[in-house]
């Protein structure tokens, strides 16, 4: 006899009900799973695509050094000394014997133009036998001969010449930094024969003198960088490239660390415009650029350049820009708005203090032909000096 199990009605519900929530519990389980797995990979892919981003090479400093270094020389001369050798009984006699010996100096340099045109310090090249040095390029072991072509010792500048059939790589020194205290500046060159070598500080100082054998050198630029024997004529720039100067020395001490000198990016060009002028049959001392000259004829601008007593009622930088002393009442200066007492800082895409460096700029601009020039206005409110900076086209007349 076959028994069967028929439910009540409460049972089914109950059964129903059981099912049901068990159902929903996996569900919502294995939904869960899905939400975790499904936003977990995203977020892993964003962490990777950000790791990507902050990678060794890609930092401001080796991008700097990548780009510049193929331009720094190695620079080995050599130069005849006469020693004197005397001992205390020859010197009891008024005698002594001497003899001549070879001395090699090492030292660095940047190389300025694809022809093979070479920027170094003096003391690194002075006295060279025949007026010839062995420079070696940043990639390669074998040396080339340069030829020494100009030297200014109380500069502290030397121009070389390589000769080569194929371009060589260079730094634009007209590319000048803005050279601001604080700022970064990084120094490449050969250290104590160490080739490719890099250091990095900040730029400490500016318009410093020191003392030389051949005499004062003026105008330097202070750093905290290591500059050590062998860093003498290797460019230093800042962290975008451009162009800030030439190391030249240091101060060495026991209780001194942390300060080398540099010639600044402005002195250097000048230096190799004057340089190329008297080599290409030019006149050997070009006529002094007079830009307050040309500022009054082509836009009726009448300034002064900002002297220490200027710098310091304005309460800006020496040399910084130039003061407008007067205007012309119907020039093109007074109706851009330019008026007396605002400084220029520059002129086109050019600082003031680099116009010395660029005459053709302001000499090439033709009548009715606009130009943009950045002007400062300080003023003082309650003990502060407020300064505004804008840009205006003035329209040469």
């Amino acid at each position: 006899m076959s028994c069967f199990f028929i439910p009540n009605k409460n049972s089914l519900l109950s059964l129903f009900s059981s099912f049901f929530r068990r159902l929903s519990s996996l569900f919502i389980l294995r939904k869960g799973l899905y939400f975790i797995l499904f936003f977990s990979f995203p977020v892993l892919s964003v962490q990777s695509q950000n790791s990507k981003l902050y990678q060794a090479e890609d930092e401001p400093t080796v991008l700097v050094v990548k780009k510049v270094m193929p331009a720094v020389v190695n620079i080995s001369s050599e130069r005849i000394v006469q020693k004197r050798v005397q001992d205390p009984f020859d010197l009891f006699f008024g005698r002594y014997y001497s003899y001549k010996e070879k001395v090699k100096s090492l030292g660095s340099g940047v190389i300025v133009s694809a022809e093979g045109y070479i920027i170094t310090c003096a003391h690194v090249v002075e006295r060279s036998i025949d007026r010839k040095v062995q420079v070696t390029l940043n990639e390669r072991k074998t040396a080339i001969e340069a030829k020494i072509l100009a030297v200014d010792p109380s500069a502290d500048l030397a121009l070389l010449k390589m000769d080569s059939k194929t371009a060589f790589p260079f730094l634009d020194i007209q590319n000048v930094s803005p050279t601001l205290l604080g700022q970064t500046v990084i120094v490449l060159g050969n250290p104590v024969g160490y080739q490719n070598s890099v250091s990095k500080g900040i730029l400490s100082a500016m318009n410093r003198t020191i003392e030389t054998e051949n005499g004062k050198i003026e105008g330097l630029l202070q750093t905290d960088a290591a500059i050590n024997p062998g860093n003498s004529g290797g460019p230093i720039v800042d962290i975008s490239g451009k162009f800030v100067g030439i190391s030249s020395a240091k101060f060495a001490g026991e209780a001194i660390e942390g300060i080398g000198f540099a010639i600044p990016a402005r002195k250097v060009n000048i230096f190799y415009r004057d340089a190329l002028a008297e080599l290409k049959g030019g006149s050997t001392n070009p006529t002094k650029f007079n830009i307050e000259e040309l500022l009054a004829k082509k836009f009726g601008l009448h300034v002064q350049e900002i002297n220490q007593d200027l710098a310091e009622a304005f309460r800006v930088q020496e040399g910084m820009g130039l003061l407008v002393s007067d205007v012309d009442p119907n020039g093109p200066a007074a109706k851009a708005g330019i008026k007396s007492g605002m400084i220029i800082l520059g002129i086109g895409n050019r600082r003031i203090d680099e116009l010395e460096f660029y005459p053709q700029l302001l000499k090439d601009i033709k009548s009715g032909e606009g130009v943009l020039m950045t002007v400062m206005v300080i003023r003082e409110s309650q003990g502060f000096f407020l300064s505004q900076t804008s840009t205006v086209e003035v329209f040469a007349r």
